[in-house]
């Protein structure tokens, strides 16, 4: 992969100079691909350039990372086709029960559905659970709302999130009330 980036630079370079005589320039800086170095006597100058370090680089990773990926999933896939081929159908005994990977034709197809994949089963019994977690959460919002219109109705006090020792103390002090009034009654004076 590193050899292809490099011969395709030397390629690259030997055609812009042929084809390209125009000396290139930017910053008061004249960039001359064309020139070529004379002989053994003269000035011999080199061209200034930007850098392509970091493209070559990108490329020559790029080249690598596929490759990688692609040399081993091509090899995969050719042998499977290849070798091991589609499943056939046969009958199925009366005392076997089939796989949910079993219905599929390929065998890329059969592996990724047997270990990548949830079964279908599994995916109706999560869907089902998800489900009665809703219905559960809709029984609690109507219970609270219950609970809530109760109170309001008999203008009680909200003890379903206090601790009982408070609450015990409530009633008490609210019978104590009550108490004194029917003793007293309404129209008492000090």
């Amino acid at each position: 992969m590193v050899s292809w980036s490099a011969l395709g630079r030397s390629l690259g370079v030997n055609l812009i100079k042929t084809n390209s005589k125009i000396p290139l320039v930017g910053q008061n800086v004249k960039f001359s691909v064309g020139k070529s170095l004379f002989g053994d006597h003269g000035h011999k100058t080199m061209a200034m350039q930007p850098s392509r370090w970091q493209w070559h680089k990108f490329k020559d990773m790029l080249h690598l990372y596929f490759m990688v990926g692609l040399i081993p999933v091509g090899a995969i896939i050719f042998y499977t086709n290849v070798f091991i081929g589609p499943a056939q159908l046969t009958p199925i005994p009366s005392d076997y029960t089939p796989k949910h990977w079993e219905y599929h034709r390929h065998p890329i197809t059969r592996f990724i559905a047997r270990y990548v994949h949830n079964s279908p089963q599994q995916e109706y019994e999560k869907f089902l659970h998800f489900i009665d977690e809703e219905a559960q959460k809709m029984k609690l919002r109507q219970l609270e709302k219950e609970v809530v219109s109760k109170m309001a109705e008999r203008q009680d006090y909200q003890a379903y999130y206090y601790r009982p020792m408070i609450n015990k103390y409530l009633r008490v002090n609210k019978q104590t009330g009550d108490e004194m009034l029917n003793r007293l009654g309404d129209d008492y004076e000090e």
